[in-house]
């Protein structure tokens, strides 16, 4: 009896490990440098977002600084089917907030002022991707859920010379 109870244990351990091994390796990131020819601009124009909403740049030493914002989350609600007299028909709301919950309707977290532009961007990197990639957007019924788990770019101040490539870079994670 204690050696079928030791290797009901040992198995339940081994798949509880198994679990969260593919629950973690199921997130997909990607790396967009400033010098990117099919993203050109995106890492320059994250870190500024970033920076408008009030994300903190940290050091990690040697002239180089880290932006991270994490729990990227946007309801966008699709509005077609309200009636034509309404100022919003046909135009989709979007509301955005940082280190929220992915969750419809969330009030977690602070309010995101350039969701839109951001949106944008990260459907330019998931489009960038193969099939399998990052993915960050989740629709249907005529709402969309939006939502990074990590949104982390790095300045290096060192490069004064911004045409080069090289002074920004962006990773973005997803939530899978």
């Amino acid at each position: 009896m204690k050696v079928l109870r030791a290797s009901i244990c040992t198995m339940f351990a081994a798949s509880a490990c198994f679990i969260l091994a593919v629950s973690a390796a199921g997130a997909a990131s990607v790396t967009v440098p400033d010098n990117s020819t099919g993203l050109a601009g995106v890492a320059a124009a994250t870190t500024a977002l970033l920076l408008d909403a009030g994300v903190k740049p940290q050091s990690a030493g040697g002239g180089v600084f880290v932006l991270d914002a994490r729990n990227f989350h946007c309801d966008q609600n699709l509005n077609a089917a309200l009636d034509a007299s309404n100022v919003y028909a046909g135009l989709p709301a979007l509301k955005c907030r940082i280190n929220s919950q992915n969750k419809r309707g969330t009030s977690a977290g602070q309010p995101f002022g350039e969701g839109r532009a951001m949106t944008e961007l990260l459907q330019k990197v998931q489009g960038s991707n193969p099939p399998g990639g990052a993915a960050f957007s989740d629709c249907g019924m005529g709402y969309c859920g939006i939502f990074a788990k990590s949104i982390r770019c790095t300045i290096d101040t060192r490069i004064g010379n911004f045409s080069n490539g090289g002074r920004w870079s962006c990773v973005f994670t997803d939530g899978r």
